[in-house]
């Protein structure tokens, strides 16, 4: 919260070429595949990969076959903005212990273990509702799910960084994504399987017992992130030297006592807490507030942040009691101290990193609320789906992400990442292509195999990218602050692809999102071109 931290010695790691050394050797790249490490992140990328089309693909689908029209299942992809705005609790993830499990557990095994139950229970309530009969318990159980998954991401990117260092964070990554990938599968093509099985034959076309045996099952599947965190060893912290971090720390409580707090932190303390009660009493009005502040009062939101900097500006300071002088330099040291590193290091670059971190998935995104309505407007049964996508998704999906991997550590990360930009936008030129074949299987088997194939690529790289830009000091909240960009703008814009199909069909929605990557590629060639250095 102090206007001098800019200028403060922050705890920042040496910075080294972007262009940094991959790893020599075929025999060497693959060889990293069978550590400890990467083998882990396989069964944790499981855990985290599971809830989320459980809130999209999977639950629209659902929607789709109760009766729920278009518009309404695009605007209730908007419980995703729980992802989008995860950096607002991830320093609490950072920084504060949870009673008796961080002290059994560690940092960021407690966190891991609370969030995989909260993912659990909140399953358990989808399971039980039936969104034909009464749709608002199904959205309050899917905001739970959406908040404790993204919970989860927090602690999860912050214990990957963690785990290794910068060379091996592609394999990390490719793991990560790989286990994050079947679990897509399984919480996609397995649940529409389990719930045809669980259909009773030659009974009505909407059965919510099946979607319950379904959902329970997914429910069940968090038992494998759990068991892997309970015998899983809390990765070392590499911080500062702790006498220079009380040194320093003591240094900005005594200029608080002595000076005053900036005004500008007060009043973005202010926000943040109005923010947290409000989600905490009322989800539904937080995300109504968010979706105005976003789209429809744009000004409103441009003055607020005029009104922070120019306070931050002015200088103003404010006396404040001395037995809040810990908590002030607490919030300093979680929320402000981590972003303005991220400034310090990158300076003007910033900027250009975190418009490619907003758009480099924005094609995959906007799409993929829609994919699941596609395929059963075009005729496809659950089990056609479920089946496709079990044998060729998981082939591919797990080609994708250790082909990536491997590119990545072997000819370094900015050449994968231009590769999977272009990939990904060219993937939904195919569904707008396969909009034309009417039911055709064997056009299914090609489009969702190369759409797997061009994810893996991409998302092993961009994770690679995002981790090699995180100070390993301040790894949740900063990971937090670039998935959360990643996911921000292109959820916000997934919203109305309901709207967007019932006004002009499928094959339009799907080429438009392929042209949203265009832009994608120049900003993957700019930073490529710029030597943005990455954090150890």
């Amino acid at each position: 919260m102090s206007d001098k931290t800019l200028s403060t010695p922050l705890p920042t790691a040496p910075a080294v070429p972007a262009a940094q050394a991959p790893l020599t050797g075929w025999r060497n790249v693959w060889r990293v595949y069978a550590e400890a490490a990467t083998l882990r992140m396989l069964l944790l990328g499981f855990s985290a990969g599971l809830p989320l089309l459980l809130v999209f693909g999977t639950l629209s689908f659902w929607l789709r076959e109760a009766g729920i029209n278009l518009t309404t299942i695009g605007y209730l992809s908007w419980v995703g903005l729980a992802y989008g705005f995860k950096w607002v609790w991830a320093p609490l993830v950072d920084r504060l212990p949870i009673p008796v499990l961080t002290r059994l557990l560690g940092r960021r095994r407690s966190w891991l273990l609370l969030s995989q139950l909260g993912i659990m229970a909140a399953l358990v309530g989808m399971a039980l509702s039936d969104p034909k009969q009464a749709l608002t318990p199904m959205v309050w159980c899917a905001l739970a799910v959406a908040f404790s998954s993204a919970t989860q991401d927090i602690a999860l990117d912050a214990f990957r960084i963690e785990s290794a260092g910068t060379e091996r964070q592609a394999a990390l990554a490719a793991s990560y994504q790989t286990g994050y990938r079947i679990a897509m599968i399984w919480a996609g093509a397995g649940a529409l399987w389990l719930a045809a099985r669980a259909e009773v034959p030659n009974a009505a076309s909407y059965q919510p017992a099946a979607w319950q045996t379904a959902y329970l099952v997914m429910a069940a599947s968090m038992l494998l992130g759990i068991v892997t965190v309970l015998f899983s060893p809390e990765p070392a912290a590499r911080t500062r030297d702790a006498v220079a971090d009380l040194r320093e720390t003591a240094a900005t409580q005594a200029r608080f006592a002595a000076s005053g707090v900036p005004l500008y932190g007060l009043v973005l303390l202010a926000t943040l807490l109005l923010m947290a009660l409000l989600a905490v009493a009322a989800p539904g009005m937080a995300l109504m507030v968010v979706y105005f502040a976003t789209s429809a009062y744009l000004l409103p939101l441009a003055l607020f942040v005029l009104l922070i900097v120019l306070l931050a500006r002015s200088g103003l300071r404010i006396p404040l009691l001395a037995r809040l002088l810990p908590a002030a330099t607490w919030f300093t040291y979680a929320f402000f101290v981590p972003f303005a590193d991220f400034l310090r290091r990158y300076g003007r670059q910033a900027l250009l990193i975190l418009a490619l971190i907003a758009i480099y998935r924005i094609s995959d995104v906007v799409m993929g609320i829609m994919a699941n309505p596609f395929y059963v407007d075009m005729g496809y049964t659950k089990d056609e789906i479920a089946a496709v996508t079990k044998v060729f998704g998981v082939i591919m999906t797990l080609a994708g992400a250790f082909v990536g991997g491997a590119l990545a550590m072997r000819f370094g990360v900015m050449r994968v990442l231009m590769l999977g930009a272009v990939l990904s936008a060219a993937s939904n030129l195919l569904f707008a292509w396969l909009g034309t074949r009417g039911h055709d299987t064997q056009a299914l088997i090609f489009v969702i195999s190369a759409d797997n194939l061009s994810s893996g690529i991409a998302s092993a790289a961009f994770i690679a990218y995002l981790s090699s830009l995180t100070n390993v000091n301040y790894s949740a909240t900063q990971y937090a602050l670039f998935s959360s960009m990643m996911l921000l703008l292109p959820k916000f814009l997934a919203g109305y692809s309901g709207t967007f199909v019932d006004a002009y069909g499928y094959s339009n929605f799907f080429t438009c999102t392929a042209l949203l990557g265009v832009p994608v590629l120049l900003l993957v060639w700019l930073a490529s071109q710029s030597k943005v250095p990455v954090a150890q």
